[in-house]
């Protein structure tokens, strides 16, 4: 899988360079698409002689998927780690609409992070529609949105593709998705949240009620905004210190026999460390298979 990626992240490059130029979303699409006919296709690089096509078309596509039994298991939540490329072929205009799509929310994120207060609700009521006109996952967890998913998935990772190729591309996407994750972690309800840590394989332990009774005094004091009454209320998790390091080094937390113990509404610092250090080792891979094509 390696070696696909690093050939792909060669033919997008000039995603990233026009960047750097200073063009609109236009001009990237056309970056994109001069760089998706040199040959994108499911079995690698083709010729330059021939242009690149996808072996489905949308309705073709839609027509195997039928055939090959539910895709939608392939996107079981509307948030994820990007952890497995996708494999499908896509037509050019799927691949250059993806990534200048993806591109456009990635710049809205940007400036709506300069504009107004992260997670206020004037940037969430603002991101909210920008993802649902663009048509990503807006919705934890919708039933129809399996398009979006797919949208989604794919457009991330032309992006990073392209984006893997300096330290201040690599820096500049990986602020932006990091934004776009914790918005949509912080959007999903408690009951939701556990599900997503258990679909990323987060599943920390929470710790009993009566050792929570026992630590509530301890509890209140080493967390910021919690009195007894509220720690009573909350859930809480035993976290290694290495997971928990932020938090740790920020008093927000009690610590106890190595272990810190953060209450729910903690756990999106945890979560979003973790998919920024899987994120950033992803871009850094990346970069290093390209050198090596291009040595």
């Amino acid at each position: 899988m390696a070696a696909r990626e690093a050939w792909l992240c060669a033919e997008v490059g000039g995603v990233a360079r026009a960047r750097e130029a200073g063009p609109g979303p236009a001009q990237v699409g056309a970056a994109v698409v001069g760089a998706g006919r040199s040959g994108v296709g499911r079995d690698g690089p083709r010729g330059s002689s021939g242009e690149g096509r996808m072996e489905f078309s949308s309705r073709m596509r839609q027509k195997h998927a039928r055939l090959a039994g539910d895709r939608r298991e392939l996107y079981p939540h509307s948030l994820q780690f990007y952890l497995e490329p996708p494999t499908e072929s896509i037509s050019l205009v799927e691949f250059e609409s993806f990534a200048i799509d993806r591109l456009r929310l990635l710049k809205v994120v940007e400036n709506l992070g300069v504009s107004y207060v992260k997670n206020g609700d004037s940037y969430k009521t603002k991101l909210e529609n920008e993802l649902r006109k663009l048509k990503f996952p807006y919705r934890a967890l919708a039933e129809d949105d399996y398009e979006a998913r797919r949208k989604d998935h794919i457009s991330h990772f032309i992006l990073r593709l392209a984006y893997c190729q300096s330290e201040d591309l690599r820096r500049w996407f990986l602020q932006q998705e990091m934004d776009l994750f914790r918005y949509r972690f912080t959007q999903l309800t408690d009951s939701l949240m556990q599900k997503f840590l258990e679909h990323v394989n987060l599943s920390f332990e929470a710790i009993s009620e009566d050792l929570k009774k026992e630590l509530e005094n301890e509890l209140s004091s080493s967390t910021p905004g919690l009195n007894v009454p509220k720690v009573r209320e909350q859930m809480f998790y035993k976290v290694g210190l290495a997971d928990a390091v932020d938090l740790f080094r920020t008093r927000r937390v009690f610590i106890k026999d190595g272990f810190a113990y953060v209450p729910f509404r903690e756990i999106d610092v945890i979560v979003l460390n973790n998919f920024r250090t899987k994120l950033s080792k992803a871009l850094a891979g990346l970069m290093f298979n390209l050198n090596n094509v291009w040595s």
